[in-house]
């Protein structure tokens, strides 16, 4: 079974050509294989402490990578267990372990037996718990880089610039002024780390182009503060009316009308967070939309035109086929990505492939630099 974007250009009402569409399809054939390759990475892994892991990435991108085609060439993946493996040692015994026995002994002196409370180990303590998200964020910025690098088409390579740990401190930044206002500035600063990451990215030596805006954002992502602050007013007044009929009718109130009180706060509260995440979905949608349309590639141009139940149906499908069958049958969950992926994804405009060059490519056989390989998506 193969799914494919809409076809080629058409000659307009003026005889002139209408931008190129390019073929874009996913093979979905194969669904036995891709299931017990996906079960014996499971035994490989337990078998083996885990430590298989990264053998097993290897094995599943190399076989979902070639269902995706582009104008009937299949991506192909080139990278290999071993240099994930190595560079995941690399981080561990570079980073990870003194990070691990930096942090450890700041917390074994945050409490002083004679002065009580340490500020200084407070404070390193809240460094510490920095490093968190600064080491997380610019391991997924270079799992990104990994899998870019290690992608072509026609023997063309992708290849994504930047560094990583200017990624983890923009990141830690925007957020922080998120978290100060409020949440009110995450959608510039979805916006703007997207544009980073975009901008830093090229195939062939072509850079993707990115218009950072977060026009149409706002409306989507407010509405999930105003559902936010229904839940909150409402779980509010409802609280107050519980303590004041207990006030009022005091021992004459009976235990089965105070269960039921507090069952329909509790209910108030579970349909507001099915109501916020519902939102909240809806504005990754909308931001995924715009961002793939404010995306370029030289005279390329890409749509992304999904609705919300298609999208809603795609995520709860995958999150059941998962839950169920307790990740046996994760890869009908990834042919399902992909072939909504190539459906739904349209890209249009002269590639010109002549003109591509070959990206500039670390050869050595350990990876990417100290954090290239740790690859932990």
């Amino acid at each position: 079974m193969t799914f494919e974007s809409s076809g080629s250009g058409t000659i307009g009402s003026v005889g002139q050509m209408d931008p190129e569409t390019h073929k874009l399809k996913f093979d979905r054939d194969g669904i036995g294989g891709l299931i017990g390759l996906h079960i014996m990475n499971i035994i490989f892994m337990v078998l083996t402490l885990f430590i298989y892991r990264f053998w097993a990435l290897t094995r599943v991108r190399r076989a979902i990578w070639p269902r995706m085609s582009l104008d009937g060439t299949p991506l192909e993946y080139t990278g290999t267990g071993l240099e994930i493996f190595l560079g995941f040692l690399k981080v561990f015994l570079l980073i990870l372990l003194p990070y691990g026995i930096f942090s450890n002994w700041v917390q074994s002196r945050i409490i002083n037996p004679e002065l009580g409370l340490s500020p200084l180990f407070v404070a390193l303590s809240l460094v510490s718990s920095l490093g968190i998200f600064f080491l997380y964020t610019a391991a997924r910025y270079l799992a990104y880089r990994y899998r870019v690098n290690r992608t072509q088409w026609r023997g063309i390579r992708g290849s994504v610039g930047g560094a990583a740990y200017i990624y983890a401190l923009k990141w830690i930044g925007y957020y922080f002024l998120a978290a100060i206002t409020f949440g009110i500035m995450k959608p510039w600063a979805d916006v703007k780390l997207l544009q980073y990451k975009l901008e830093n990215t090229k195939f062939g030596g072509r850079s993707l182009s990115f218009e950072a805006t977060t026009t149409g954002l706002w409306k989507p992502y407010l509405l999930i503060f105003a559902i936010y602050l229904v839940i909150t007013v409402g779980a509010t007044i409802l609280g107050l009316n519980i303590a004041m009929e207990k006030a009022a009718l005091g021992s004459e109130l009976q235990p089965g009308d105070e269960a039921a009180m507090h069952w329909g706060i509790v209910s108030f509260i579970l349909i507001g967070m099915v109501a916020c995440a519902l939102a909240y979905l809806n504005y990754l949608v909308i931001f995924w939309r715009q961002a793939v349309g404010k995306t370029s590639f030289g005279t390329i141009r890409f749509s992304f035109h999904p609705t919300r139940r298609q999208i809603i149906g795609l995520f709860f499908g995958n999150w059941l086929i998962i839950i169920l069958t307790l990740g046996l049958l994760a890869p009908i969950a990834w042919l399902r990505k992909g072939s909504f992926l190539a459906r739904h994804l349209t890209i249009n405009g002269a590639l010109d492939t002549d003109n591509l060059v070959q990206a500039e490519f670390d050869t050595d056989s350990r990876g990417e630099g100290l954090l290239g390989d740790f690859d932990i998506a």
